[in-house]
Formats: structure tokens, sequence, C-alpha cells
């Protein structure tokens, strides 16, 4: 929080033992976000700082310390017939080698977390100019602020250089102090040095202009400072994935998948704990240092027929590591299992993605309700996982575990902060997908069901069933056959409603396809 540069000063003062009411600082204006003070520095010193960058004067003036900024209007005209000896030809111009082409000001950067920075004031078409000058501050300044204390250095300094003169004046001058402005010879000046002696006083002018002291500059935005590199390792991310298998090779027993993520890039993996009873007591817990990409969705998504793409509904979402990337896909690689992710309980596969701010994407362009999953609406906060195998864990389960609610707990590894997460187990991995093209007629007397079935293992023309398939289930009105022919015969029953599921040895029946005839 930037504090009004008056009260910097007075502070200062008064640290020093002057007391209050013995100093003015009420004319000053501006603000100080911060400054380096060391204790073995006298005050003078902090307050010169402060005059250097704030353009401002300490004077003396009757028993009271004031501080006069810079840049006011001239408080007389002296007249050359009051000059005592021989003032009128004294004066001194200053060496052009003393105007610089470029003057840097280091400074410590309020928005760039008080890292040391550098503003700098070029006048390169001022041909009178030459090298390169550091002026060093041990203020903390904003960008914008100190880009444009520079130019003002820059540009008094250039004013000063027309010279100074050094007059004699008499007693009728004697309320000129030390930063005051007068008119000299038609020129602005501001008086620099006032000595005293025997009823006379010489004064140093120096030449001084009033636009000088304003500029609109624009800083150079220092450079972001670099993220604190985190020690401890954060919390776990975990989701228990119910879902259908992902790869051929997952169809050897039953069983489910975890997917982890680590909270910061000190996460070095983590140890995944089971329990049966709501998280009495863990039975089963294994280590893994396999990352997902994960995250969850900052605003909703809207149901969508899975037969056709949606091509209309884009979606914002957050990934728990900001390192993370996901990247546009074409049709055929969504077809061939690319940017697939589950969105809730339903697999998607998305097409386009771009990168809003770190860590924040926009996805779109779905295929919706993928590997016979439900589409859904997705509120803002449902989750997100891209279902890449390489980064997933597939657990293998017993029977007995179905249908129970399985709790995992994730520990980061170096720190045991814990998460944990529960979920149904329903044997998603080994549950049949629903046969196709059911249909029926009826011929002598008989009533002929046909379909085809749809295979979980494999990909584009070359599928096959699982090893656990064991054949299909019709039912007629409410009576069950079951088969592993792709057609059956039975006596016409008259109108009719006819389901027609899968089995899977372990997980029984899936979802059924159903017509009325």
């Amino acid at each position: 929080m930037p504090y009004p540069l008056y009260a910097v000063v007075a502070e200062i003062c008064e640290r020093a033992g002057l007391p209050f009411g013995k100093f003015d600082t009420t004319l000053l204006e501006g603000y100080v976000s911060g400054m380096q003070i060391s204790n073995e520095a006298p005050a003078f010193e902090h307050i010169q700082e402060l005059a250097k960058a704030f353009f401002f004067d300490p004077v003396n003036r009757g028993d009271s310390l004031v501080f006069t900024p810079r840049g006011t209007e001239p408080v007389m005209t002296i007249d050359e017939n009051d000059l005592i000896g021989d003032s009128y030809d004294e004066k001194t111009r200053r060496s052009p080698e003393e105007i610089v082409r470029v003057l840097n000001l280091n400074y410590y950067d309020a928005e760039g977390g008080i890292d040391t920075c550098k503003q700098t004031s070029d006048r390169s078409i001022d041909t009178r100019g030459e090298g390169e000058k550091n002026i060093e501050t041990p203020l903390v300044l904003e960008t914008d602020q100190a880009a444009q204390i520079a130019v003002i250095m820059h540009k008094v300094m250039i004013e000063e250089q027309r010279g100074d003169f050094e007059i004699t004046l008499p007693d009728s001058y004697l309320k000129l102090t030390p930063g005051d402005v007068v008119i000299y010879r038609g020129d602005r000046c501001r008086i620099d040095e006032v000595s005293l002696d025997n009823g006379e006083q010489k004064y140093k002018l120096i030449h001084d202009r009033k636009s000088a002291y304003q500029s609109q500059a624009f800083g150079v935005a220092p450079m972001a400072p670099p993220a604190p590199v985190p020690l401890v390792p954060g919390s776990t991310f975990i989701e228990f994935i119910d879902a259908p298998i992902l790869a051929s090779g997952d169809d050897l027993q039953l069983g489910y998948y975890v997917a982890i993520a680590g909270s910061n890039s000190a996460w070095g993996g983590a140890t995944v704990a089971l329990s049966l009873d709501g998280g009495q007591n863990y039975i089963e817990s294994d280590s893994t240092d396999i990352e997902a990409v994960m995250g969850e969705l900052t605003s909703a998504l809207g149901s969508h027929k899975p037969e056709v793409p949606d091509t209309h509904s884009r979606v914002q979402l957050r990934l728990y590591d900001s390192g993370d990337a996901l990247e546009n896909r074409t049709m055929a690689d969504m077809l061939n299992r690319q940017n697939r992710a589950l969105i809730g309980n339903e697999i998607v596969s998305f097409g386009e993605a771009e990168e809003i701010s770190p860590g924040l994407w926009e996805i779109g362009y779905f295929l919706r309700g993928r590997l016979g999953t439900a589409p859904a609406n997705h509120p803002a906060g449902t989750r997100f996982v891209l279902l890449e195998r390489n980064t997933l864990n597939f657990i293998a389960s017993e029977r007995y575990n179905l249908g129970q609610t399985l709790t995992f707990r994730g520990t980061s590894i170096g720190s045991g902060k814990e998460t944990t997460t529960s979920g149904t187990f329903s044997g998603a991995s080994h549950t049949e997908p629903v046969p196709v093209n059911l249909n029926a007629h009826r011929a002598n007397g008989q009533l002929v069901i046909r379909w085809l079935g749809v295979g979980r293992l494999g990909g584009r023309a070359a599928y096959d069933q699982s090893q656990f398939f064991a054949g299909y289930r019709v039912t007629v009105n409410g009576q069950s056959t079951d088969t592993t022919a792709t057609t059956l015969s039975i006596a016409d029953p008259g109108p009719a409603t006819i389901k027609v599921s899968q089995l899977n040895s372990i997980t029984g029946p899936g979802p059924a396809a159903q017509i009325s005839v």
C-alpha cells in the first residue's frame, strides 16, 4: 500500500528528533510505495533520496524546516540594478559533456515483486548528448512512476546545463531562500545556494524550466518474478473411475481405474489405499507416481445426443497442473481414441482445445456418450480426466466388491497430506455393451428375432467379444432365454415386448436393446 510522501518525510523528521511544529511537509504531493532505509545512515540522507526522486528542496524559513516542491511559480523578478559588485558578469556555463544521451534509473519495482528494475530516458534526438548515466535510488516505485521520474531527471539535467549565476544582493532580498524560483535577466531560475556575509547575500541561481517537472511517460513493465519453487509436496488429487475398459489388456480381470495428480511441482507420487468400510480401515495400499491430466469444469456443459457430433457446445475447465496441455484433434483422431476424456461419468472425445490463461482451457467439438456411457448435463465443478491409458492406474478387483462403496485415500509421498474419494463399484469394466440392429418378424406362427452383438475388444474392423462374454439373454414379455446365437425363433405370443442384452460371466447381463412388435 503506497504511503503519502508528506507522511513519510514527516516520519523521518520525527524519528530524527525534530519536534512536531518545527517542520512543514504539507506542500509535498505524491506517494511512496517503499524505501530501503539503513539505521546507520543519517536522516538527511534518506530525505535527500526522496528529494531527488520527488523534486523538492528542504528550506530553513524562520524557525521551521519547510519542504518546498519544485516547478512552482516565481516569487519575484530580480532587478539587475540591485546587484552588488561585479555580479553582472559572473555566469558559469556547464560543459556539454555533462549532458548524457541515455539516463537509467535503477530502483525497486513495486509491480515486479520488489526486484531491482531499470527505467530509461533516451534523448537520442538531442545531438548534444553523449554517453549513458546510471542513477541508483533506494525507493520502491511503480513502473510508470519510475519512468516519469527518469524522464524528469533527464530534462532537469539538460536545463541545468545552460549554466548558473552567482550574484550578490542587498538585505532587501533577504527573504529569498534555496528552492525559490525567480526571474533573472528574463530567464526562470531556481535559487540553489544562499550565503550571508556582512549585510549582503550571495545567491547561486540555476536555470530552471517549469515544464521539466512534468511527464506522462509509460514504463517498460518488468519481467514477472519467477514463481516460488515449492519444497514440500502438495496434496494429491484422486479420482475413482468405474468405466468401460480403455485397452484390451484390461479385459483380463475385473477392475477399475484410479487417476491421481499432484497440486504442485514438488509432488513426486502418492500412496493409494482402499477401504471397504467408509474409511475406518484401509486394507490395500500401493505407491505410484503415474500422474494423469485432471481438473474440473469452470462452466456448465449441456447434454447432447450421441448419434451426431456436438458442434455447438463449448466448456471451460481448469487443469490442476497449469503445466499440462491439451491439443486439437481431427475427427479421425477422435475416432481412434485420441482426446478421450471423462467428464463426470460420461466419456467424450473433443476436437478443439484453446488455452485461455495458464491452466484455464476451453474445449469443444465433442463426440458424446462414448463407450456406451450416458450423455448428461455437467455443471461447473464436474471432474475432468483425460483418459490416456498410460497415465491411469488399473486396479484389479474381486467379484465380492461389486455393488460396494469403495473409499480411496491418496497420501502424498514426502508430506503426508491426505485426500479421499468414494464411489460405488458397478464393474463397468466388464459390463457388456448394448446389442444393435434388434428386429423381429412373424413367419409361419413363429416370432423370429435377430440382432447384432457388439464387441468390447480391439478397434476399427478388428473387434472381438470379451473373454468373459457368455452370450445373449432374450426376454419376450418377461420370459427369458439365454443363447450364444444372434437369432432366436419362438412361438408367436402375439403383441410382444422384446429385450436383448449381452451376458458377462462376471457381471451378468448388460443394458438391453428393446423393441415392441
